[in-house]
């Protein structure tokens, strides 16, 4: 059920609220199940699947070779035969080797079929930069979100992590959900009780009237720490966690917007047809030319090297110089 928490919430690590959004699911429905690398007794690779394995066994929580292909390949099959799978992709790098059933049959089996079959299955695959170079640590979640009958979502916080596993689980299409490396170990607020957070539906992380910053993922944490340090310029920023990217809500962006007249869209992917360009193009739509900016990654692969990687993505610092440089 969906609601208002009824009682004092509970403090989990994010991976810890994954487990248990995924555990609360699979006792809910026989048909949920979990496929990826060890996602089995080991419990996933940053252990967001801890406990699983002993409790529903091996025929629901199922390792599986390094063939990401077959993985996502298998899962859509396996949701458009009645099951409802939970693929877990490692490294997002590798979502690339399962685009071709992800997005040219499990997307557009609804509109194949016309609407009499329907591939619910989750794709959780874990993005950015932390230390392991240019293969495995890119954020390529803007590629996914122009892609008809396909789902993206990207939390931020401990209490989005579980109500937004929730919420895809229960999908009746495929759900990208896009976590970070960064996140894994950050602890934070979860309900006691069951709630989903609602796809398509934005959040604003801090009120302002200066300067809406629109963002997702690890890099919502970035752009608060940045906000806090502009608050005391007497720069007063408005933070809007889109949580959903595909579709957007242009809602509360626009209402936001709006009232600042000014937008900084912030991410650790590409400026180049990224995230930001998407929420920049709509608000332009809607308010011509108000102040706007982008800041992303740079344009070059990145590093192993720790001092090369932290030059490579935005950090509290460029966010504090992009707004104000738009903000006169």
């Amino acid at each position: 059920m969906s609601g208002e928490p009824s009682l004092s919430p509970l403090r989990l690590f994010f991976r810890e609220a994954i487990a248990r959004s995924v555990g609360e699911e699979m006792r809910r429905d026989p048909r949920v199940i979990v496929m990826g690398q060890d996602v089995g007794a080991f419990g996933g690779s940053y252990r967001e699947f801890s406990g699983l394995f002993g409790e529903f066994g091996g025929a629901r929580v199922r390792d599986t070779p390094v063939a990401e292909a077959a993985m996502v390949g298998l899962g859509v099959g396996a949701a458009a035969a009645g099951l409802r799978p939970l693929v877990s992709i490692t490294y997002m790098d590798f979502m690339m080797l399962g685009l071709d059933p992800l997005v040219n049959y499990g997307a557009k089996l609804r509109y194949k079929t016309g609407g009499r079959m329907t591939a619910p299955v989750v794709i959780k695959t874990t993005a950015g930069a932390k230390g392991q170079g240019v293969a495995h640590s890119q954020c390529i979640e803007a590629w996914l979100m122009s892609v008809p009958g396909l789902k993206v979502v990207a939390p931020s916080t401990v209490a989005d992590a579980y109500g937004l596993m929730k919420a895809a689980l229960r999908e009746e299409g495929p759900v990208v959900y896009v976590d970070h490396k960064r996140l894994f170990p950050s602890a934070g607020e979860a309900p006691r009780d069951e709630i989903l957070t609602p796809i398509g539906q934005a959040c604003i992380r801090r009120a302002g009237s200066d300067l809406t910053i629109a963002t997702h993922g690890y890099m919502t944490g970035v752009v608060l720490e940045a906000v806090d340090v502009l608050a005391g310029e007497g720069l007063s920023c408005e933070v809007v966690d889109l949580r959903t990217l595909s579709p957007l809500d242009v809602t509360t962006l626009s209402a936001s917007v709006g009232r600042t007249r000014r937008l900084l869209t912030v991410e650790e992917g590409q400026v180049t047809c990224g995230v930001g360009a998407e929420v920049a193009a709509r608000m332009r739509e809607s308010f011509g030319a108000v102040p706007m900016a982008r800041l992303g990654a740079l344009a070059a692969p990145v590093s192993f090297n720790p001092v090369l990687e932290a030059a490579c993505i935005p950090d509290a610092g460029r966010v504090c110089s992009a707004a104000r440089a738009l903000c006169g």
